[in-house]
This record gives C-alpha cells, structure tokens and sequence, in this order.
C-alpha cells in the first residue's frame, strides 16, 4: 500500500511539471518556391525533460491553390523541441523532425514521402495561453518510385499553445 502511495504521489507531481500543450496555427509554406499557400495547422506538445518536448501534428489543413488537402491523425509528423533557457520573455527553440506521408489512392495520391525539417522558434507566455513564431526548412525529402531530393521548402508558422494539466 505504501509503495502504491508513493507512485501516486510522484505521478501527481510530475503531472504539475509535465503537462500537455495543445497547439494551434497558422503557417505560410514553400515562401521561396512558386507553389506558395497557407495551412491551418492543430498539434500536441509532451514535455519529456524541462528542456525537451515532443511535437506531434494533430490536423494539418493545407490550401494552396487549385484545392485543398487535409492530414488527420496523431502523430503522422513528430518533432523534438529543444528548449533554450533563457531569461528573458520570449523563450527560443529549435525543431528537428521527420515527417512522414502516404497516400493510398490511385495516381497522382499514390505516393509516400518522408522529410526531414529543421526549425527555429520562440514562445512567449500571453496571461493563460502561449504565443509562438517559428521558422523552418524541410531540406531533405524522399519519395516512393524516386530518387532522394534536396529542396529549399521554407514555412513561417505563428498561433498558440494552451496547456492541458493531466
């Protein structure tokens, strides 16, 4: 019983200093190539270490023009969010993810890709929510039936985090 006690004890306070954050935004993609568009974009944040969280992608929303296309799901794209102590209000940080894409349909939606992204950012605490800007690149792609290609992918995001206690 006393063992249980314990756990629970220690469950209730890492729950106060890990809590979830879920996050919503709006991005502006491939800025520097022809085909650019906005995307609405919903994700979770885990905290794993105070200087260490796991974003994973929710709901991604994308419009560019001719159509839309909707990702749905958890956790199809993850990234780590190496946190920057810093004292001052906005807190830095950097993304590196690796994302991952399919589609099961007949061509042109029968593909599967795989990125690789790297980001930097910033949050900054508005009363009970958070503020973020972030910038990145997605250098490295490869795709089904193709050869691996380098690309100059660059997005702009901006939108908040709400934090969930557990």
């Amino acid at each position: 019983m006393r063992k249980l006690f314990a756990i629970a004890i220690a469950l209730s306070m890492m729950s106060g200093l890990y809590a979830l954050k879920l996050g919503l935004g709006v991005a502006y993609e491939d800025v520097l190539e022809d085909g650019r568009y906005f995307a609405i974009k919903a994700d979770a944040r885990v905290p794993v270490l105070p200087i260490l969280d796991v974003r994973g992608e929710l709901l991604n929303v994308a419009l560019p023009d001719g159509g839309k296309a909707i990702k749905f799901g958890t956790f199809t794209g993850s990234d780590l969010l190496i946190k920057l102590p810093m004292p001052m209000a906005f807190q830095p940080y950097l993304a590196m993810g690796l994302w991952f894409g399919m589609g099961l349909e007949d061509a042109p939606l029968d593909y599967m890709k795989i990125d690789l992204k790297a980001a930097l950012g910033g949050e900054m605490a508005l009363g009970g929510v958070n503020a973020y800007l972030e910038f990145g690149l997605n250098p490295f792609n490869w795709t089904k039936d193709a050869d691996p290609a380098t690309s100059n992918r660059l997005y702009a995001q901006l939108g908040i985090t709400v934090p969930v206690g557990l």
